[in-house]
């Protein structure tokens, strides 16, 4: 995997992550509570929905780039196991993998 790639995930994923976690916060400051407003309970039942919401969202998030990361290395590696394989073999197993899809 190449390391801007991976540079790239990291970072869009710690990206979302404080998004995610700045949108709760500005949220928790800005809503009055008292007599006449939010009351704490509002508060605490809005805050407990986005932080269900967004820890599902970032967790498939980072779900997905971790099943991505482990695809490239699958791949890189029956690279290899085919490069090391004579020519004809190599060829049967791609077209048998071929014909099962």
């Amino acid at each position: 995997m190449d390391t801007s790639t991976n540079e790239l995930r990291i970072g869009g994923a710690l990206l979302v992550i404080l998004l995610g976690l700045g949108v709760i916060a500005f949220l928790v400051n800005s809503l009055e509570v008292g007599e006449g407003k939010w009351q704490p309970s509002d508060v605490i039942a809005l805050v407990g929905a986005l932080t269900t919401f967004l820890g599902t969202v970032i967790g498939a998030f980072l779900g997905v780039q971790v099943g991505a990361a482990g695809r490239e290395n699958a791949e890189r590696l029956a690279s290899r196991a085919l490069s090391a394989l004579p020519p004809e073999a190599a060829a049967n197993i791609v077209e048998s993998a071929k014909k099962s899809d």
